[in-house]
């Protein structure tokens, strides 16, 4: 299962909204590539090595050094919780234009805040680093809040973000977004959005006749956040760039998750087996999987259980979890221990999907 969280823990009940926007694609290009340069890698791309290899050979030397500077991908994380604040669907160069004069302590309180909870004096101290108080910067990253396993790069991006004026930390942003818009990805901003476009209008539909549990499930092909009560309302953002992989960043008022397109939205032969049909079999062939499966049946588990009883890394389990859910077999549920459990609804419907396939002719329902 492939989920990154870029949120607190604190949740009540939920609203759910969907919208789309094209820099979406662009903050997820340059986080999956910022993540690849501090060696934690987005693995199992379905977009594709290649994508990223011919977005980052057509960059000028100077937005290839300053993404290097970086050493994240975080900070366009951040930046995604500035998309619900402007219009909708706009382009590209309007969120350049747009955070090219938004306010630049905003802009690195994001930074601070992206998935942290601060006490209340660190939150004091946190909003003096925003406003460009280096002492209290170094403070807050040679704190308790900054102290977790995995951060070690995340703190060094904020200081040498965080390091400069604030006017300088939003600027040096934008120019990479400039830079990587004008030389990279205008021509995938075009091939991308009617995609974007058709699969926001399919959960547009969805949102009006489903729970908001059960559309954030199916959007995200497994979520599960029943167990997560939210105090903010939830907006669906769907990306070309990520599938499978499902983000999640959080800013004060809104709960962002950015969730792939569907198979059904890019099939384009009326010929070839739906997407999903390919993934489950794909899926169910393989051992190994077919045992986490199996134990799954049982109960629900987290990744180190599964780990242990099935002998086997953390690190393969990842990638075995991700194909499966991307399968539509199995469920995360998002909350203060992540677990997963099986979907049992999914194998029935294989069969009949498989025969209606196979056999045209039968009638069944679309599936979702």
């Amino acid at each position: 299962m492939k989920v990154r969280d870029y949120t607190t823990e604190r949740r009540q009940d939920f609203q759910v909204d969907v919208a789309y926007h094209p820099v979406v694609d662009l903050l997820l290009t340059l986080w999956v590539v910022g993540q690849q340069m501090c060696a934690d890698p987005v693995d199992d791309l379905e977009i594709g090595d290649t994508y990223f290899e011919d977005i980052v050979g057509a960059l000028d030397a100077d937005t290839k050094t300053a993404l290097e500077d970086l050493s994240s991908g975080e900070p366009w994380v951040s930046l995604l919780t500035l998309v619900p604040t402007i219009d909708d669907p706009g382009t590209v160069d309007d969120f350049i234009g747009y955070l090219s004069q938004h306010d630049s302590v905003d802009v690195r309180s994001r930074m601070l805040w992206l998935y942290q909870e601060f006490t209340p004096s660190e939150t004091e101290i946190a909003a003096q680093a925003a406003a460009g108080d280096v002492d209290a910067l170094e403070s807050l990253l040679d704190g308790p809040a900054f102290a977790k396993a995995g951060k070690k790069h995340w703190r060094e991006t904020l200081r040498f973000l965080l390091g400069k004026e604030p006017d300088e930390t939003r600027d040096f942003l934008v120019g990479i977004l400039e830079g990587t818009q004008r030389a990279a990805f205008a021509s995938f901003e075009r091939e991308f959005r009617p995609y974007l476009e058709a699969d926001y209008a399919a959960k547009k539909a969805m949102a009006n006749r489903l729970s908001p549990t059960r559309l954030v499930e199916i959007a995200s092909n497994g979520i599960s956040i029943e167990d997560r009560q939210m105090d903010v309302p939830i907006l669906l953002m769907p990306s070309m760039v990520a599938r499978p992989w499902v983000v999640l960043a959080e800013s004060g008022s809104v709960y962002i998750m950015c969730y792939p397109v569907s198979d059904r939205t890019l099939a384009s032969d009326p010929d070839a087996p739906p997407g999903w049909l390919v993934k489950l079999h794909k899926a169910l062939g393989d051992e190994k999987r077919l045992k986490i499966l199996r134990r799954l049946a049982v109960g629900d588990a987290t990744l180190i259980e599964l780990s242990t009883e099935l002998d086997t890394a953390k690190s393969t389990l990842h990638h075995h979890m991700m194909l499966l859910r991307a399968a539509g077999l199995i469920r995360v549920h998002v909350g203060d221990d992540k677990r997963y459990s099986l979907r049992d609804e999914t194998l029935p419907e294989a069969a009949t999907y498989l025969n209606h396939y196979i056999h045209p002719s039968t009638e069944t329902e679309e599936r979702p």
